[in-house]
């Protein structure tokens, strides 16, 4: 299978976890779009002693959604995964939901308690169980995870009506999420609708084409296909099954006002790459929903009894084969989604010179968003650490999305910014993650010692990541020993240069100086990070504590780290 011939070339990813790790970080990022398995495996695998059944968990406030798994990986050559994994899910949500926390080892209890958190200030709208493997698929899984899927619906608080879905990652639905990369259109199927075409308008590589679809057509439709419906959209896989709820307003109409459901709703739009006109119907090549997932779902999760006869729903059919066009129709129709705020940015000249700069380099800036970009820079990765860098914490721990619909934080994260600076933040960042990567190592052989166990704590934390890079801004005055524009500094020219040295010599280079501060910094968080954070002017307090330390000691007995660093960067 073509998934299985791409994850066997991820080398840096199996050598940093294992095969069966590595295996379910790169799944994961492929089902999450994330553009770094490196990165997600670092925040969410929970390798160690006392997971409580959660091998993965993700807390994602911008698509307000929590998503954990159990992973498993073989060699052998069995026909279906193991169903136990997938009713260990079972133990995993009681822990995620009412477990004692005070019996959950430290890395873990902070993701738990702030998903809990998230849950009771209804900022979550959905929890997704998922069984990742690389078998067949089979019955006795999809059984036990449908079990696993009720019980924990059952546990939830009823008013905030958060949806549970689950789902099997085995061979067959892997390559499908794999294969979605590759094409906009996943459903290739030849579709009969039973209507005509009302009115068609052409254009340069495309044509649409107007019509009124039955209501009873889309309901089989959604039924038999469900997400890979909207597999062009640029929400990915995230379906109608992944809102709060089916909106009611769409359903009641086609319930109770079907004659008026047609004048009542915004339609739908289809691309397709072909149609075709044969008498009283319409034959589709290919089909995915870029636009009207609300009204999809809404209508195909109406009962089977109802008679959707007298609905009728507007519909554009995108006749289109050209992948640039594409792209373009698809951007267009989804500028009002939430969760692609920053694709509206590909075009801005900032955006532009930035990736020319990188060009210059002989580094790639994606402006490509999700995973597979083949890229370890883009648009989406710089822009939190850059803010953070500034001291925006905050606004960075609140997600990328925030970041793009605020024009000060966008402007702050790119405006007049120079590649070798978003280079740096980048590194800071990922140097972070080296070191939990490092931590986990140590905490799962045995040899972690408690200072280091305290900081793989800290950095298990969601919150923790940006807060730290704020206050390694702070530091950089006492570390560069002089004043520093935190919106300039960065690697100097000929660090930059992916022919002298590529991201990953720059990871290793910043990781040590990262490892020193934070160091220095978690000797003085003596108390639980969710209430050290809530504190006044926190990051000020921290970081004039840990310079103080710097200074001292640099005035005594210089670092080499420090020394290297500040030959490294310039303004």
């Amino acid at each position: 299978m073509n998934h299985i011939t791409s994850f066997d070339k991820q080398s840096d990813l199996i050598t940093e976890f294992g095969k069966g790790n590595a295996h379910l970080a790169w799944v994961m990022a492929l089902y999450l779009d994330n553009p770094s398995a490196l990165t997600l495996g670092s925040e969410g695998i929970t390798d160690g002693g006392g997971d409580k059944k959660i091998d993965f968990i993700k807390l994602d406030r911008d698509l307000r959604k929590i998503v954990f798994a159990q992973g498993y990986y073989t060699s052998k050559n069995v026909d279906s995964a193991p169903a136990n994994k997938a009713s260990d899910l079972n133990t995993a949500s009681a822990w995620l939901i009412s477990g004692d926390t005070s019996q959950v080892p430290d890395n873990l209890k902070a993701i738990i308690e702030d998903c809990r958190e998230a849950i009771a200030e209804n900022e979550i709208d959905q929890i997704e169980l998922l069984y990742v493997h690389n078998l067949p698929e089979s019955v006795n899984v999809s059984r036990e995870l449908d079990t696993a899927a009720k019980h924990l619906n059952s546990s939830l608080p009823a008013e905030f009506e958060i949806a549970v879905i689950y789902k099997e990652l085995g061979l067959e639905n892997t390559e499908r999420l794999f294969l979605v990369q590759e094409s906009s259109i996943i459903i290739q199927d030849t579709i009969e609708c039973p209507t005509v075409i009302e009115y068609q308008e052409k254009g340069p590589n495309w044509t649409a084409s107007i019509m009124s679809i039955p209501g009873y057509w889309l309901r089989d439709l959604f039924l038999k296909h469900g997400d890979e419906l909207f597999s062009a959209n640029y929400r990915g896989f995230l379906g109608v099954n992944r809102r709060k709820k089916i909106n009611s307003g769409i359903k009641n109409t086609a319930e109770k006002q079907p004659q008026n459901f047609w004048v009542f709703n915004n339609g739908i739009t289809i691309l397709t790459t072909k149609v075709k006109k044969e008498k009283s119907k319409v034959v589709i090549d290919g089909i995915s929903i870029i636009n009207g997932a609300q009204t999809t779902g809404s209508i195909g999760s109406l009962d089977g009894s109802i008679d959707l006869s007298n609905v009728k729903v507007l519909a554009r059919v995108i006749e289109c084969s050209d992948h640039k066009t594409i792209d373009e129709i698809v951007k267009y129709n989804n500028t009002q989604n939430k969760i692609t705020t920053w694709d509206k940015f590909s075009n801005d000249p900032q955006q532009k010179r930035i990736q020319e700069e990188f060009a210059t380099y002989g580094h790639n800036y994606s402006l490509k968003r999700g995973f597979d970009n083949n890229s370890h820079l883009g648009i989406e990765v710089v822009a939190q650490p850059a803010i953070a860098l500034e001291g925006h914490y905050q606004e960075a721990n609140g997600g990328k999305n925030g970041v793009f619909e605020s024009d000060k934080m966008y402007r702050t994260a790119f405006e007049d910014k120079k590649a070798k600076h978003l280079l740096f933040t980048y590194t800071i960042a990922r140097a972070m993650d080296e070191r939990r990567n490092e931590l986990k190592r140590k905490q799962s052989d045995n040899s972690i010692i408690e200072l280091e166990l305290k900081q793989l704590v800290l950095l298990r934390n969601l919150r923790f990541k940006y807060f730290f890079i704020s206050v390694f801004g702070k530091t950089l005055d006492v570390i560069l020993g002089k004043n520093v524009d935190l919106g300039q500094i960065g690697f100097t020219p000929n660090y930059c240069k992916s022919d002298n040295k590529s991201i990953n010599d720059l990871i290793a280079e910043i990781t040590p100086i990262i490892s020193l501060v934070l160091t220095y910094s978690s000797t003085f968080i003596t108390e639980d990070f969710s209430e050290f954070i809530r504190k006044e002017n926190i990051v000020k307090v921290l970081s004039d504590q840990v310079k103080s330390i710097i200074y001292a000691q640099e005035s005594a007995n210089p670092s080499p780290l420090i020394e290297n660093l500040r030959k490294i960067l310039c303004e």
